[in-house]
């Protein structure tokens, strides 16, 4: 892997249209997930507090969190699931395919955008994708560096 970036090319910098478009797709996506997520999680937990469904496994432990939804059995799955299209649908929070998770739907995007803004900045930066994500870690902090680098480079208009 060669780098490709000095300080020198850093002061000459000047991004192409591809890569100021994708970066403004990241920031655009990046809003779209924080507004949604508390939205989103703020349902799901009613939902589960509502029900209190036990785990499937051991039928002791009342599930409250949705990262551990997982473990509610299939019938009531089926129930939260129900439960939580409705009350996004009353919040507004519109897919494109009724039965997906908004949140999940805008994380997806989130990634797809962030893959092509990695995409754009290898010109730069010399990095593929596969060699940016073998760590998340390692993705994460090339993204904020990134998206640093070209938010000066971004216009909003409103």
């Amino acid at each position: 892997m060669e780098l490709k970036i000095t300080a020198e090319s850093l002061e000459k910098f000047k991004p192409t249209e591809i890569m100021k478009e994708r970066a403004t797709n990241v920031f655009i996506n990046i809003a779209k997930v924080e507004v949604i997520r508390p939205i989103v999680e703020e349902i799901q937990k009613r939902i589960l507090a509502k029900y209190r469904f036990l785990d499937c496994h051991d039928k002791k432990g009342v599930i409250l969190d949705p990262k551990y939804v997982y473990l509610i059995g299939e019938a009531n799955f089926m129930i939260y699931h129900k439960e939580c299209r409705a009350e996004e649908d009353k919040a507004s929070l519109f897919v494109e395919n009724e039965e997906f998770c908004p949140l999940l739907v805008a994380e997806n995007e989130l990634k797809n955008a962030e893959n092509g803004f990695i995409d754009a900045m290898e010109e730069l930066t010399g990095m593929t994708r596969r060699q940016i994500s073998m760590k998340l870690d390692i993705r994460e902090r090339y993204l904020e560096l990134n998206l640093r680098l070209m938010a000066k480079f971004i216009e909003v208009k409103i």
